[in-house]
């Protein structure tokens, strides 16, 4: 499917489906500055007509799973994001189903970052955002307009000057919901940068297992790329040569979805209407482990120990406060690990506090409430949900003044792709703080440690 091309109306209530497409690609992506990233001397940058072939390729395996419809596709150009210092980081292809974007295929725009796929999300795009900033005043038509990693696929919007150069300097950066002045932006720090910031966080024979699959995973995207490299415009004719590309291990939906249900219908708590996504316990820690917790309850998987509801009233307000201070004990959460209020507004919280959970403290809870335990690994948690649990995945993030602040995802599902002789890992992610949703490449560089839910 190529760029659509469509007389946009003034409007957007009286946009068609097509014209927003038409919209959005004509303000945040043109195939010229596509080109002019390869022609600047970067030998790192992915050729974007290559990664739009391994783009391709990801949809179609997850059109035969049955993520999308038969019928879905991906528009010609991508969605250029870019990083904190204006360099380019990812090419977003939008899939589209009957002039809808219903998703993206976000691949790794530099070399070094990973793998060819980094995302693959559901979406409707950023065009409504946009539009409404122009709205408020925030945004001018005449400002060229930049999509901004801030700890992606939460992003900023940045005002852009195109220098002689033909790379980008940054005029303002806004939040895309609010129109606020971004004063800096989120990021998701290296297993390597957070080592820096936090020296035992691993135990040592942890810390050496960790830094020995990174630097094994650098050989292996290093000769990846020079490989696809080689064969720009037959990616799909070295498809990965062995069984089925079937190879997803999945948390049953339904399972999932009653535990979803339950515990809002039970707790009254709050993101009621994120009607798909666990409730928010606050702080990212307390939200993975309840959801751990009632996940078990309410599947009737194990022993929930009587104290996990002990003490709840009619008060729906007293019950989530009751239940958000179990969780704050048990996870050895106290008032010195109080983020500012940037990563609240990044994560939809609103709750008056934020907390962070230190990892050696995450399996208190699960521990204390149920007949359960979390196992670490350094992988994904692929025995939990071999055995129909979901586990538990964790990445760092930097946020104002913040240099490591952890942020803990449910963990549902995961899937093996290949190309040629290269294989590698997604695992899809069930985030109730609303930050992570979807499917993640299962990178060395950014995922911290993973955790098995398993019987005591």
């Amino acid at each position: 499917m190529g760029v659509l091309s469509i007389s946009c109306k003034n409007n957007v209530e009286d946009q068609s489906k097509e014209e927003k497409i038409d919209q959005e690609q004509s303000l945040l992506t043109s195939e010229a500055e596509l080109n002019a990233l390869l022609s600047r001397g970067n030998e790192g940058i992915v050729d974007w007509e290559l990664s739009k072939e391994f783009a391709q390729f990801a949809l179609e395996s997850f059109i035969e799973d049955g993520d999308y419809p038969q019928t879905s596709e991906i528009l010609d150009l991508p969605i250029l994001i870019y990083n904190e210092e204006g360099k380019i980081k990812y090419y977003e292809f939008r899939v589209v189903n009957d002039y809808e974007i219903i998703a993206a295929i976000t691949c790794n725009a530099q070399e070094d970052s990973g793998g060819p796929v980094a995302f693959i999300i559901n979406m409707s795009g950023y065009i409504d955002d946009i539009t409404n900033l122009y709205k408020s005043g925030t945004l001018s038509k005449e400002d060229t307009i930049r999509i901004v990693d801030n700890a992606y696929p939460s992003y900023a919007i940045a005002v852009v000057e195109e220098m002689k150069s033909g790379e980008i300097e940054y005029q303002s950066v806004v939040d895309s919901e609010t129109g606020a002045e971004v004063e800096e932006l989120n990021k998701v720090l290296t297993v390597e940068e957070t080592l820096e910031k936090y020296p035992d966080l691993y135990e040592e024979s942890e810390k050496e297992l960790i830094l020995e699959e990174i630097d094994s995973y650098k050989q292996e995207i290093k000769d990846l790329w020079t490989s696809a490299k080689l064969n720009k415009g037959s990616i799909n004719g070295f498809a990965f040569r062995g069984s089925s590309k079937k190879k997803r291990t999945e948390v049953d939906a339904n399972m999932i979805q009653k535990s979803i249900s339950s515990e809002k219908n039970d707790f009254y708590i709050c993101n009621r209407r994120f009607s798909n996504r666990p409730a928010s316990y606050g702080a990212c820690g307390a939200t993975a482990s309840a959801f751990i917790i009632n996940y078990l309850k309410y599947n009737n998987l194990g022993t929930v120990y009587s104290t996990w509801t002990e003490g709840k009233t009619r008060n729906s307000y007293d019950n989530l406060k009751l239940q958000k201070q179990k969780l704050r004990d048990a996870l050895g959460i106290n008032d010195n690990t109080l983020v500012n209020n940037t990563i609240k507004s990044v994560f939809n919280i609103e709750d008056e506090d934020y907390y962070i959970t230190w990892p050696s403290n995450l399996s208190g809870a699960v521990s204390k409430y149920t007949d359960h335990k979390l196992e670490w690994c350094l992988f994904k948690p692929e025995k939990c949900i071999n055995d129909n649990k979901p586990g538990i995945n964790l990445r760092s993030l930097k946020s104002d003044s913040i240099s490591g602040g952890f942020h803990y995802r449910n963990v549902i599902a995961y899937k093996q792709e290949g190309w040629w002789i290269f294989k590698w890992d997604y695992i899809k992610i069930l985030d109730g703080n609303n930050a992570d949703d979807g499917w993640e490449a299962y990178t060395p560089f950014y995922h911290l440690s993973s955790w098995n839910v398993v019987k005591k």
